[in-house]
């Protein structure tokens, strides 16, 4: 990722192209703004998070990581799963 641009790959959505691309942005520039050589996934979730609160209503819910399974209920439209340089982001509105 350094001096780059972080490869986004999505694995799973159900939201409108509109908000999964801002799903990608919010997220590269969440893995971007981390200091070199740091990996903190509390605060890139929580500015992913945070972003698509003010942007999309409350109740988003977001958790960013290397190895997790999950399984989740989300509202219609409001899901999506894709990695940031090879780390995984999983982000949905209850």
């Amino acid at each position: 990722m350094s001096g780059g641009y972080p490869k986004v790959t999505v694995y799973a959505e159900d939201m409108t192209d509109e908000m999964m691309h801002f799903a990608m942005e919010t997220g590269r520039e969440a893995f971007l703004n981390q200091k070199p050589n740091e990996k903190n996934y509390v605060s890139i979730a929580q500015r992913i998070r945070h972003e698509h609160d003010k942007a999309h209503g409350k109740h988003w819910n977001c958790v960013v990581g290397t190895s997790f399974g999950s399984y989740v209920t989300h509202e219609i439209k409001t899901y999506i799963y894709f990695s940031v340089a090879g780390t995984h982001v999983l982000l949905w509105k209850m």
